[in-house]
């Protein structure tokens, strides 16, 4: 009581009412209801106006004490972290935040504004070596025409917000301010995305090659599913299958009963728990098969337009377009390449103008653009221009013809690391698959003799001195990377300190370092070991660094 009936607490509550109450409203109703999902709250599920927030957060409401509960979280929340603000700039330290590409459905911003985002979509990417799948975060994409209504200060607020802990921050997946993979909301998987926005395959360049009419756009559209992919699929069990799941409708020739014809709905397949091993083990198979089948697509309609049609990614590796005469094989070869190699850069560039301009002018903080991925050629020159500093991988090289990058080429604008929270540290990695170990050993690192095969401490110096000594503004190390130059530190499996997959739509994110902070700072060892290669690489000098 005493903190909140302080003159500080009160002004700090005051000055942040416009998040702070809707954010205790949405607290208390989903802790009412045992639910987040706003959207089955029945009378109060959304929009959540100004009335409505006022009447959840009133003083006088019975419930009120559960309402400055969170304030008085969020006061204490923000104490603190000024606090941490101050200490690390005694200390010379420079704190990053990070401004995250999503937000989830399940959330007050979407309960209060859902105009603000597209609730019936999710955000993902397609399909790449991490993820063959493509990934499906869930988190709804924005509606970028309505934010730019009031010049995107939904972002900007956060941004100042941020600015008041945070000296720089990184936004994540800066990709989706150029263009973002999209995907309907009844899919399970990201592969059936497309980028939004984008210059889509209209319907009259398929009339000009031969495969405008109803018939051809069908073929295109629909799964393309057949006795005899069903015989492959499914061996001697395909006619069961084919009548508990589809229906067929020409000589030997199947679609999808309503309930099983979108991905979400094949992969809510169950079987009950209790069930015996082996039908748990068949039921998975029948699941994956049926899902690749949903897949076998060539073309994604448009929701909207019946005139705009998008490829489906890797459309090439599908039974579908190996089944197709060679001229329409070709021809969409052709419109594959274009719209995700040709015709989209000049949009792309145009839509991160519009939004990253904006965003950067709402605070002093120094801006990083996590610029991974399917990079298109627009994003490099843009980010020039606008002075964002992006970010490198060593083993997402991005060079063609190069296994892994070198970082004595990278550019000064980036921020340079081994990995990152949504792969694999070095140990772990480099641990993985001994081919490639070799690979890296011999060709990036130039060892001799025989190439270890466990990430030893002087593997690891090897790799954070090629860091350090690269050219780049910053070099960032997650810190299992830093503890990895102490043998003491390799006591437990290198896979246990991975902290995310994003190939999963579980998000375990469980990792946690096994020495306390106190116990690294003591570590004579490891600091002197990143002390030194500091002083070799020329990132400090003696004068600067504390003494042992």
């Amino acid at each position: 009581a005493e903190t909140l009936e302080s003159a500080e607490f009160q002004a700090w509550a005051a000055e942040q009412q416009e998040w702070l109450q809707p954010y205790a409203a949405f607290c208390y109703i989903k802790d009412l209801l045992q639910t987040a999902e706003h959207w089955r709250w029945g009378t109060l599920a959304g929009p959540a106006g100004p009335a409505t927030v006022a009447r959840i957060v009133d003083p006088k409401a019975d419930h009120h004490r559960a309402i400055q509960f969170t304030y008085y979280l969020q006061w204490h929340l923000h104490r603190q972290l000024l606090s941490v603000t101050a200490h690390a700039e005694k200390s010379r330290v420079v704190l990053q935040g990070d401004l995250p590409i999503g937000v989830d459905k399940r959330s007050a911003d979407t309960w209060t504004a859902p105009n603000l985002f597209n609730m019936d979509k999710s955000t993902g990417a397609p399909p790449d070596v991490f993820g063959p799948e493509g990934q499906n975060w869930g988190f709804p994409t924005y509606n970028w025409n309505e934010m730019a209504k009031d010049n995107y200060s939904w972002w900007c607020k956060r941004l100042q917000h941020l600015g008041q802990y945070f000296h720089a921050y990184r936004i994540d997946h800066v990709l989706g301010f150029f263009r973002i993979w999209e995907i309907p909301g009844d899919c399970a998987t990201g592969l059936l995305g497309c980028f939004k926005p984008s210059i889509p395959i209209w319907r009259h360049e398929l009339v000009d090659r031969g495969m405008g009419d109803e018939g051809a756009i069908a073929r295109l559209v629909d799964p393309y599913i057949r006795a005899h992919l069903l015989v492959s699929a499914f061996g001697k069990a395909w006619q069961e299958v084919a009548a508990k799941y589809l229906v067929e409708h020409g000589d030997g020739c199947y679609k999808f009963r309503p309930q099983y014809s979108t991905e979400q709905n094949i992969a809510d397949i169950k079987v009950r728990h209790d069930s015996p091993h082996w039908l748990v083990e068949e039921t998975d198979r029948t699941r994956k098969a049926l899902l690749t089948l949903r897949q076998n697509v060539l073309l994604l309609a448009d929701e909207e337009d019946q005139d705009k049609f998008y490829p489906r990614f890797q459309l090439k590796s599908t039974s579908s377009f190996r089944e197709l005469d060679a001229r329409w094989r070709d021809n969409l070869s052709w419109l594959y390449d274009d719209y995700f190699f040709r015709r989209q850069d000049d949009l792309w560039r145009a839509s991160a103008l519009k939004k990253l301009p904006a965003l950067m002018a709402a605070s002093d903080m120094l801006v990083c653009g996590e610029d991974l991925g399917m990079v298109p050629s627009c994003v490099a020159p843009v980010m020039q221009e606008l002075g964002l500093v992006g970010m490198r991988i060593q083993r997402m090289s991005g060079e063609e013809g190069h296994e892994f990058a070198n970082p004595a080429n990278y550019p000064y604008l980036v921020v340079a690391s081994p990995s990152c929270h949504d792969v694999a540290p070095t140990r772990a990695w480099y641990e993985e698959d001994a081919e490639r170990r070799d690979r890296f050993f011999f060709g990036t690192l130039g060892g001799c003799g025989e190439a270890p095969a466990l990430c030893t401490t002087d593997v690891m110096r090897a790799v954070a001195h090629q860091h350090l000594a690269s050219p780049c503004v910053w070099t960032v190390f997650p810190i299992q990377e830093l503890m990895a130059l102490c043998s003491r530190y390799h006591n437990r499996p290198a896979t246990d300190e991975i902290i995310n997959d994003p190939t999963t739509n579980k998000h375990y994110w469980r990792f946690r370092v096994h020495a306390s902070m106190e116990e690294l700072q003591a570590d004579t060892q490891l600091v002197g070991a990143v002390q030194e290669l500091l002083l070799i690489t020329g990132r400090t000098s003696p004068e600067e660094l504390p003494p042992l």
